[in-house]
């Protein structure tokens, strides 16, 4: 069973975002297993599926990291577990 986490972004559309988020992935053993991307005039928001089971950092690294990587690229990146995703999302 993969590490699933759920990432999400939300920001100002612009060249470079998803190759700055990808860099990330790709230089951290990261997967993205399933991505939905929406983009309404100039606005994106973008939600991943990633598996983290190859990622050697902790969890609060990677939110870090994230923070980062959005501040980079003029976005908000957020990284939540998915057990704690799908319990707040419960109907």
């Amino acid at each position: 069973m993969a590490n699933r986490t759920i990432i999400t972004l939300a920001g100002t559309d612009h060249p470079g975002i998803i190759a700055e988020v990808c860099n990330y992935f790709a230089q951290n053993n990261i997967n993205i297993l399933d991505l939905s991307q929406t983009v309404v005039q100039e606005y994106i928001n973008m939600m991943m599926i990633v598996d983290l089971s190859k990622y050697s950092k902790t969890f609060p690294e990677l939110a870090q990291d994230l923070d980062a990587v959005g501040k980079k690229v003029g976005c908000t990146i957020k990284a939540q577990r998915e057990e704690v995703f799908n319990m707040m999302h419960r109907i």
